[in-house]
């Protein structure tokens, strides 16, 4: 069988160029732009979209109402997320990551790098079935990081929070 190669939106060097400003940039819109996503453990996170809509930021709580983490995501013209930043719930900055897409446009592939050292600390691979469900990841963990403990697991929503009503911005 032969498989098609990966593509990655936004080349890793752009991606962490345009994302270095991203924070300063990210003017949030009205609370209609928000989302909340309750998890498992009693944690939550609020979603929240750009005032331009090509972008979102990301806040997750622990069950002690404590910010753990905040993530600054970034999207391609067509809605997908292209790359994201991830900080600490006290505004230091841990990672960027890249996300991969297949030629039909599934994200099959992110890529974790650590903030300073800009090593690829861990990947989360996706398959998909013939109905087109996403798999839950495969995780590949490349260097040892003590940030890996804060931001367990992968950075892409399960479901974005604003599939419904995400419209791309004309070309």
């Amino acid at each position: 069988m032969k498989t098609s190669p990966l593509l990655f939106i936004v080349p890793l060097a752009l991606a962490a160029s345009v994302l270095q400003a991203a924070p300063d940039e990210f003017k949030i819109r009205e609370p209609s732009s928000s989302r909340l996503v309750k998890h498992e453990d009693g944690s939550r996170s609020y979603f929240e979209r750009t005032s331009n809509g090509q972008g979102m930021r990301k806040r997750t709580y622990n069950v002690n109402n404590v910010l753990v983490s905040v993530t600054y995501y970034s999207r391609g013209k067509f809605g997908q997320l292209t790359s994201c930043l991830i900080y600490d719930g006290k505004k230091n900055e841990l990672f960027n990551v890249s996300y991969g897409y297949n030629q039909y446009a599934e994200l099959v592939e992110e890529r974790m790098f650590d903030s300073k050292t800009k090593e690829l600390v861990r990947r989360f691979l996706y398959r998909y079935d013939a109905q087109g469900n996403r798999s839950k990841p495969i995780c590949i963990t490349l260097v040892k990081n003590k940030n890996l403990e804060i931001h367990s697991g992968p950075s892409a929503p399960e479901k974005d929070p604003f599939a419904d009503d995400f419209k791309p911005r004309n070309r």
